[in-house]
């Protein structure tokens, strides 16, 4: 895997050899997603070599693996990349596939790494733990938006309460990042039944 980052970074190539290398990509994390470097060198070569537009064709094993990482132990330089292609890939996906993929937890689970992260003293850690919190609330904006089952799922889930909760402990160091943190949210409040809440 850390061979084919290289090659897939260097020169051109053809969409043949790309779609080649994501369905052997997405295959290596299907089968092997509790192996950490594994699965961070797949996603690097995903995410860094400019190839995560070709993916359309095995999308849905792709999201579904890159959920079951999510449900794995992983560290939190995994997570960051896992979180990243999750996000991006939420762009392709229609509303009835969020709601097929919602069956898999992604939502709940995404929240409570957040909750997590959000207790985590960031001195000490090899990782960032507010850039991974960051590209989490990216992909839970993402997920959410014009899906009122997935807005429903986030309620459900504690989400307006941990969005609440990372904002009072994080206000000042996600100036930037608020728009971000507040998208989910955003989403929900678009929902006429969820308005009340």
């Amino acid at each position: 895997t850390a061979a084919m980052y290289w090659c897939l970074r260097g020169g051109e190539t053809t969409t043949e050899l790309k779609r080649k290398a994501i369905w052997t990509l997405v295959d290596i994390m299907s089968r092997y997603h509790e192996y950490d470097r594994l699965v961070q060198n797949c996603c690097l070569c995903l995410y860094s070599t400019q190839i995560m537009e070709h993916t359309g064709f095995v999308l849905t094993k792709f999201v579904a693996v890159l959920v079951s990482v999510l449900h794995s132990k992983s560290p939190l330089n995994v997570l960051l990349y896992v979180f990243a292609e999750l996000s991006y890939s939420m762009w392709s996906l229609s509303a009835s596939k969020k709601i097929q993929l919602s069956e898999m937890k992604p939502i709940e689970k995404t929240l409570d790494i957040l909750r997590y992260l959000n207790n985590l003293d960031p001195l000490g850690q090899q990782q960032n733990p507010l850039k991974v919190m960051e590209v989490g609330w990216s992909f839970l904006c993402n997920i959410t938006a014009h899906c009122p089952e997935c807005c429903i799922q986030f309620c459900e889930s504690g989400g307006v309460e941990i969005v609440l909760a990372c904002y009072q402990s994080h206000r000042e160091t996600f100036a930037e990042a608020l728009p971000i943190l507040f998208g989910a949210f955003g989403n929900v409040v678009e929902v006429d039944d969820l308005q009340s809440r």
